[in-house]
């Protein structure tokens, strides 16, 4: 039963907290506000009781019968009435046997706290006898008025007005609840239902759910429901790009591991008649073999390592101390291969040497250095710093820049920079490549003026270093 009131929803428990909350203000008031309902009604009594024995006392001869006595002691609910004026013999209407009298509560003297108590009591015992109460006269300060009445009336109209303001406590907390209930549903509930809806519907199919419209969830512009669906829109979009890259890798895996057996048999031919051409008398014949079979075999290993991208995990590297001079130069040389209108200094300060797989770090050069050709650049530079355990390579171009579009997914798999013919796996696999290294790849600064990589290498370690 106490599950079904509370409920499983969000809007229905912050109902019943909401209306708990209010029931619970409301208490803290009533008992302030019962004890000022008994501190006004003793003060209405005092009145009539003044008003009742002025009319008393304004009959000629100050003589009144006793039905008159008992009609004007009626009407403002006393047993008895006194009147004490300075200098002068008080006035005193009262039946004819009042019996013992209680002892006198001065409302003078009464403080807040002792209002409320006495209040509290009046609702919690059912009392019958006589209460003695003096107050300073309604018309006279110096004037003082006693009256005296029995406490069953005023316990049957404190518990009156108590019923009224429970009545009227209960009524507030409920008209709260509901519409705080409204509010948190139409602000908070929707949203997160909706939120939670569409987390829902992209978990079971991320490649055709909708991602989720932040305006159409929202119904504040700035508050962090708002900020919420944003940023789950913007997940849920980065996730499928994802998805749809994953899923295109794992389609070029599939067709590389085809060509890759196939291109083997293809080149073999150029292959074996290549290393004939090595072995001719005519030594340019003999370079030409040479340079031959060096473009096979990399055309070979090429493919072997794309399929080797498209697969999980980092590539397998073959770590030994290089030159790192000589390694960019060999970058070099395939670069102009493929663009020759593209100047390239190596300034690749005379010793620096690192620890890496000497092919996966000349395919990086390279992948750098022809993007920088292929955008438009017409002179490229590299350079290093040493730094303690690493080297810090700065590969510079003067070309147009990089679209600021590309650069939030600069390293992603299939991002071309608007190149038509461009695959978008250079910078992908050269950012791989490096991290692999334990080093990292990273865009310092891109413009009109040219675009700027920096990437770090582990420098060469005194145990691994050549004998000299």
């Amino acid at each position: 039963m106490i599950r079904f009131l509370l409920g499983r929803s969000l809007s229905v428990r912050l109902l019943w907290l909401t209306i708990a909350v209010v029931l619970v203000v409301e208490v803290l008031a009533f008992v302030p506000a019962m004890g000022r309902a008994r501190h006004d009604w003793l003060v209405q009594h005092i009145r009539s009781g003044q008003i009742a024995i002025l009319t008393a006392t304004a009959v000629p001869g100050g003589m009144i019968d006793a039905e008159m006595r008992d009609t004007l002691l009626s009407l403002c609910g006393a047993v008895s009435i006194r009147l004490t004026v300075p200098g002068q013999p008080g006035l005193v209407l009262q039946r004819a046997a009042t019996g013992s009298l209680p002892p006198v509560e001065n409302l003078r003297r009464e403080t807040s706290f002792g209002e409320m108590r006495l209040a509290l009591a009046s609702l919690l015992h059912q009392r019958g006898h006589l209460l003695r109460v003096e107050a300073a006269s309604p018309l006279s300060p110096e004037e003082t008025i006693e009256i005296v009445f029995n406490e069953r009336a005023l316990d049957r109209d404190l518990r009156a007005v108590a019923a009224d303001i429970g009545t009227t406590s209960l009524l507030v907390a409920i008209a709260a609840g509901a519409l705080m209930y409204l509010a948190l549903h139409a602000l908070l509930v929707r949203p997160m239902r909706q939120i939670i809806g569409s987390i829902v519907a992209f978990r079971t199919d991320p490649e055709r759910a909708r991602p989720i419209d932040p305006e159409a969830v929202a119904p504040l512009a700035n508050d962090e429901i708002a900020a919420a669906s944003r940023e789950l829109a913007a997940l849920q979009g980065e996730l499928r790009g994802a998805l749809w890259r994953n899923a295109r890798l794992a389609a070029l895996g599939a067709a590389m591991s085809r060509t890759s057996h196939d291109l083997r048999g293809i080149l073999s031919p150029a292959l074996l008649a290549a290393e004939r051409l090595q072995l001719h008398e005519d030594p340019k014949v003999s370079r030409a073999g040479e340079v031959l079979v060096r473009a096979v075999e990399r055309a070979t290993a090429l493919v072997r390592r794309t399929v080797e991208f498209a697969r999980e995990g980092p590539p397998a590297l073959r770590r030994a101390p290089l030159e790192l001079g000589v390694v960019v130069e060999e970058a070099v040389e395939q670069v102009y291969a493929t663009t020759p209108g593209l100047r390239i200094d190596n300034a690749v300060a005379r010793g620096t040497r690192v620890e890496g797989d000497e092919a996966e770090l000349v395919r990086v050069f390279a992948n750098l250095l022809r993007n920088a050709g292929e955008a438009g650049a017409a002179h490229a530079s590299v350079s290093t710093e040493s730094a303690g355990s690493e080297v810090a390579v700065t590969v510079k171009d003067d070309g147009p820049g990089l679209p600021e579009a590309v650069c939030k997914a600069l390293f992603h798999p299939f991002v071309t920079g608007g190149r038509r013919n461009g695959t978008g796996l250079g910078l992908a696999i050269a950012h791989d490549l490096v991290r692999a290294h334990g080093g990292d790849l990273v865009l310092l600064e891109t413009g009109p003026a040219g675009t700027v990589f920096r990437l770090t290498l582990p420098a060469e370690s005194r145990g691994s270093a050549k004998p000299a």
